[in-house]
């Protein structure tokens, strides 16, 4: 049985590093499925993002940027998007703060005329010339990083950028919203003034904001691509990257928990439960204090009728969220079927003795608890 509790996160990191251990973590769970979380979790979907999203970043140019043109892929990923421009553009660099990332679109595209991908330290462009640039874009990066990464990536995308060269990137503007700064996947919404000033102080003069048609349904609100040129350069830099420290986290901890709690079920579903378990088991990593993934994580094992394997799971489950009840409840059961009376009544014990159990638990409790101590015949 592999490890039940992998503590992901410690305190006292820079940001920077912090990022490229979490994306780096990501990457080595399902490249594809981090930079393009679609509901089906597919390569087909992968790709039909790719096109699509491509696609996009083109039309909204408007024609401004010239076929021949040296271009910039700002947080490429494995290169989704970078080898697409690659089509259309003279030559595109992708760069992305996770070495594992890297190596994946070095493995898939490195042979690719036009193309060549770069690890970079995750808040500037250092090793990048200045003015090498007509067009930098960027899609879902600028806002799942903390506000000051942001500032300083603006300020490096003027920095590289010739005079008259085009930004075009991926943001939410509404009303302010930033999560803690350690929070390396939860969506950052800027509000129009701090949006504008964020522009203003990079050099750059704001042009089309478009929404895109696809609406969150915890912010309620639509993301836009962003046409921006340069026309001056940047201000003064501001605060730097900090340390990043775990007490603030806890909003991204929430979504990576889950989103791996549905990659687990759609690789359940197209039955590679090795997957799903793989899967489960990063996300016990991620928050040991949440007890679904154990909980499914076991009802795999059960699937391959493995018992004791299952109960370790519920066992774990309850040693770290001691007030679950369906957990104690499945640890008695477990206990059950392995003729183990002593270790199921003692977790029906823990059942009777939490408040507020759903009035089902109870009777499933119940009737186990009648089964075990109903008097055996000779």
């Amino acid at each position: 049985m592999a490890r039940l509790v992998r503590l992901a996160y410690t305190a006292g990191m820079d940001i920077r590093e912090k990022m490229r251990r979490d994306w780096d973590r990501r990457a080595r769970i399902d490249p594809r499925y981090w930079v393009a979380a679609t509901q089906d979790a597919t390569v087909e979907s992968y790709e039909a993002s790719g096109d699509r999203d491509a696609a996009m970043l083109v039309a909204g140019l408007r024609g401004r940027v010239g076929p021949e043109a040296n271009v910039l892929d700002l947080g490429c990923g494995m290169g989704r998007l970078t080898v697409r421009a690659a089509e259309r553009f003279g030559h595109v660099d992708g760069v992305d703060i996770s070495p594992e990332m890297i190596e994946v679109a070095r493995r898939e595209h490195g042979a690719r005329p036009g193309v060549a991908f770069h690890v970079n330290s995750g808040a500037d462009l250092a090793g990048f010339p200045d003015a090498a640039y007509d067009l930098v874009f960027s899609y879902a990066v600028l806002s799942h990083v903390p506000p000051e990464v942001a500032r300083a990536y603006f300020r490096e995308v003027s920095r590289v950028l010739r005079p008259g060269g085009w930004f075009r990137y991926q943001f939410w503007v509404g009303r302010d919203q930033f999560s803690g700064s350690s929070d390396t996947i939860s969506i950052r919404v800027y509000s129009p003034e701090t949006f504008q000033q964020l522009n203003r102080d990079a050099g750059f003069s704001l042009h089309e904001i478009e929404e895109i048609d696809y609406e969150d349904p915890i912010l309620q609100l639509k993301p836009v691509w962003v046409n921006a040129q340069k026309v001056g350069d940047p201000v003064a830099a501001g605060e730097g990257p900090r340390e990043a420290a775990d007490a603030d986290d806890t909003s991204g901890r929430t979504l990576e928990y889950d989103l791996l709690l549905y990659l687990a079920i759609q690789h359940a579903e197209h039955g590679a439960t090795a997957e799903a378990e793989r899967v489960l088991e990063e996300a016990v990593g991620v928050d040991p204090k949440r007890p679904e993934a154990y909980i499914q994580w076991a009802a795999h094992r059960l699937d391959r009728d493995d018992v004791k394997g299952a109960r370790t799971l519920f066992q774990a489950a309850t040693e770290q969220v001691p007030t679950c009840a369906p957990a104690w409840l499945y640890q008695a059961q477990m206990c059950a079927l392995l003729d183990d009376v002593a270790g199921a009544n003692l977790a029906l014990k823990a059942v009777a003795a939490l408040a507020n159990v759903e009035p089902e638990v109870k009777r499933e409790a119940a009737a186990l608890r009648r089964r075990l101590n109903r008097p055996r015949r000779r």
